[in-house]
C-alpha cells in the first residue's frame, strides 16, 4: 500500500481516538468516492507521421529524342503499348540521307571502277563504271533540287504555324497575369480568414463546453467555413497554375516550331552541301572518265586503293546517318507519351515518345524546410490510394526549396507497384516528421488544458490531485510529458464529469486490470492494522506525556 496512504490513515486513527477520549460520538457520513481507472506513465517511443499529396512515376523513364528532324512516315506504337528494347518506334522521311547514301555508294563505285580497271585493264569495264556513276551523280543532283523545293514548302508552313502561336500566346500571358494578379491579391485575405476560423475552433475546442453539443456544431460549422475558405484559395491557385500551364504549353510549341524551322534550315543547307559535294563527285567522276579514255595519266593500283578505302569511309558514314531516321526504343517498357504520328514534324532533341519501365515506381512529393530536416534517406514512407497502401524507401532529399513555394522535393521509391500505381496519378504519402525516444507517455485522454496550461488527475492518498504536467509531442493516442510526473505516479485515464481537486477516489482498475473486491477487502484490512497501531502508538504517546508531567511535578 502506498505509504502515504498508511501515513495518513494513521494520523485519522489517532484523531479519531482522540476524539472518542474526549467522549464525543460523531456521525459517520459516507460520501461518494469517485471511481476512476488508473495507469503508470509509461516509456517508449512516439513518432508523428505528417501526410503529403504526391505524384508517382516511374523510376526508369527514357525521353526518346530523334537526332534528326523531319516528316513522320510511320509510327508503330501507342499509348499504353508494350515495347522491347530495340524495337522500331517511328520512321523520319529519309530523303535527304538516301540522297547522301546515293552518293556515297556513287562514289564507292566509282573507286571500285577505277582499283578494277587498274587492276584488270579491261577499259571497257572502267568506261562502263565511270558512266554509270556519271548518271547516278546527275540523277542525285536532281533529286536534291526536288527535296530542296519540298522543304521550302514546309518551311513557309512553319512561319505560318509560328505567327498563330505568337498571338495565342500574348492572350494566354494576358490571362496569366491577370489570374497570378487575382491570386496574390485574395491569398493574404483568405489565408487571414482561415486563420482567424482555426484561432475561434480552437479557444471553442479549450472551453469549459467543449464537449456540448452547441459547441460541437459551431466548430463543426467554422470547419466548414474553413475548409469553404481554402477551396476558393485553391480555385485562385489553380486558376493561375492552369493559365502558367497554357502559357508554358505555348512556348514549348513554339520552341518546337522554332526548332523545326532550324532544322529545316539545317536539312535545306545540309542538301545544299550535298549538292556541292555531288558536283564535285560529278565533276571528278567526268574528269576520270576523260582521264581514262584519253589515258592521260596512269593510275597506280594504291591510288585507287586509297580511294576506295576513302570511298568505303563516306558509305560507313552515311549508312550511320541513315539510321537515324529509323528511331528505335532505348529500353523496355509501357509507352506513357506518343507525341508523334504520321505525317507530323518531328524536331531533333524534342521527346517524340516516353518509355517507363514501371517494375519500381517512384513518388515526389514536396515537404517543408522543418520537415526536410527531420528525413534522412533509407526513412520508410507509406503511399495510400483507393485505399490500398505501399510502402517506400526515401531516395532522394532535395536541397533547394523551390522560388515560388519555398518547399523541399523528396522522392521514394515503390517497388512493385506499377500496376496499381498509374504514372502521373496523386496519392497520399505519409511520412514521419517527428520522432522521440525514451520518452514518459500517458493516454492522450488522459490530459486536460485550461487556458493553454495542460494537467492531469492522479491519485494520491485516495484523493484526486490535479497535477500540472509539460507537454511535448503528442498522437491520437498518447502524449509525451516532459515534466511533473514519474513512473510511481497514478495517472486517471477515464473521464468523469465528478473529477475534482481533492475528491475522493475509488480505484477499480490499475493498468487495464480490475481491482477485485477482494483486493479492495486486503486494503481495508491493512488500513485497519495500520489504524490500530496508530492508536497503540497514539495511547503510548498520551501515557509518556502523563509520566513526563508527573515526573515535573514530583520535582
Amino acid at each position: 500500500m502506498n505509504r502515504k496512504r498508511l501515513i495518513a490513515m494513521g494520523i485519522i486513527m489517532t484523531l479519531s481516538m482522540s476524539t472518542v477520549a474526549c467522549g464525543k460520538k460523531e456521525e459517520k457520513t459516507e460520501i461518494s468516492k469517485v471511481a476512476v481507472e488508473v495507469e503508470n506513465p509509461t516509456t517508449g517511443e512516439l513518432t508523428n507521421d505528417t501526410t503529403y499529396i504526391g505524384t508517382i512515376e516511374p523510376q526508369q523513364q527514357v525521353y526518346v529524342t530523334p537526332k534528326v528532324s523531319g516528316t513522320v512516315t510511320a509510327a508503330y506504337f501507342e499509348v499504353g503499348d508494350t515495347v522491347k528494347e530495340g524495337d522500331v518506334l517511328f520512321k523520319i522521311d529519309d530523303e535527304a540521307a538516301q540522297l547522301q547514301m546515293k552518293s556515297a555508294e556513287a562514289s564507292y563505285s566509282q573507286a571500285q571502277a577505277g582499283v578494277t580497271a587498274a587492276t584488270s585493264g579491261s577499259r571497257d569495264l572502267q568506261n562502263y563504271q565511270t558512266e554509270r556513276s556519271i548518271q547516278q551523280l546527275k540523277d542525285s543532283l536532281d533529286d536534291a533540287e526536288n527535296n530542296i523545293d519540298d522543304l521550302e514548302d514546309n518551311l513557309g508552313d512553319l512561319r505560318d504555324a509560328r505567327g498563330k502561336l505568337g498571338t495565342a500566346k500574348d492572350q494566354a500571358q494576358a490571362g496569366l497575369d491577370a489570374a497570378t494578379d487575382a491570386y496574390y491579391n485574395q491569398k493574404t485575405d483568405l489565408e487571414k480568414k482561415m486563420t482567424d476560423i482555426q484561432n475561434q475552433i480552437n479557444d471553442l475546442s479549450s472551453g469549459e463546453n467543449a464537449d456540448s453539443e452547441e459547441t460541437k456544431k459551431q466548430i463543426s460549422d467554422l470547419t466548414d467555413q474553413k475548409k469553404g475558405v481554402a477551396a476558393e484559395l485553391d480555385g485562385y491557385k489553380k486558376a493561375m497554375d492552369q493559365a502558367q500551364s497554357a502559357v508554358d504549353q505555348l512556348n514549348s510549341q513554339i520552341q518546337s516550331v522554332e526548332a523545326s524551322k532550324t532544322q529545316l534550315k539545317s536539312s535545306i543547307s545540309q542538301i545544299e552541301n550535298g549538292k556541292d559535294t555531288i558536283r564535285d563527285n560529278l565533276t571528278t567522276a567526268e574528269q576520270t572518265y576523260s582521264i581514262t579514255q584519253n589515258e592521260v595519266y596512269p593510275e597506280t593500283d594504291a591510288t585507287y586503293a586509297a580511294q576506295l578505302q576513302a570511298a568505303s569511309v563516306g558509305v560507313d558514314s552515311a549508312k550511320m546517318q541513315l539510321d537515324f531516321y529509323t528511331v528505335k526504343a532505348p529500353i523496355s517498357g509501357v509507352v506513357e507519351a506518343a507525341n508523334v504520328k504520321k505525317e507530323d514534324m518531328a524536331a531533333a532533341g524534342n521527346p517524340a515518345y516516353i518509355i517507363s519501365n514501371k517494375d519500381s515506381m517512384t513518388v515526389t512529393f514536396n515537404v517543408t524546410e522543418k520537415a526536410k530536416n527531420t528525413m534522412n534517406v533509407g526513412d520508410h514512407v507509406t503511399v495510400e490510394r483507393n485505399g490500398e497502401t505501399f510502402d517506400g524507401t526515401i531516395t532522394e532529399i532535395g536541397t533547394m526549396a523551390g522560388q515560388q513555394t519555398k518547399l523541399f522535393q523528396v522522392k521514394a521509391t515503390i517497388p512493385g507497384a506499377g500496376d496499381k500505381l498509374p504514372n502521373g496519378v496523386s496519392v497520399k504519402v505519409s511520412a514521419t516528421t517527428e520522432k522521440e525516444d525514451g520518452s514518459t507517455l500517458v493516454p492522450f485522454d488522459a490530459l486536460y488544458f485550461s487556458g493553454g496550461d495542460a494537467y492531469v488527475y492522479c491519485v494520491v492518498d485516495n484523493k484526486l490531485v490535479r497535477t500540472s504536467v509539460t507537454v511535448g509531442l503528442m498522437d491520437d493516442d498518447h502524449a509525451i510529458i516532459e515534466d511533473g510526473l514519474d513512473a510511481d505516479s497514478l495517472v486517471v485515464s477515464n473521464w468523469s464529469s465528478r473529477l475534482r481537486n481533492g475528491a475522493d477516489a475509488e480505484i477499480v482498475s490499475l493498468n487495464g486490470e480490475a481491482v477485485t473486491p477482494q483486493e479492495q477487502e486486503d486494503d481495508a484490512a491493512e488500513e485497519e492494522t495500520t489504524e490500530d497501531t496508530s492508536a497503540d502508538a497514539a495511547a503510548e504517546n498520551e501515557e509518556t506525556d502523563n509520566s513526563a508531567s508527573d515526573e515535573e511535578a514530583a520535582e
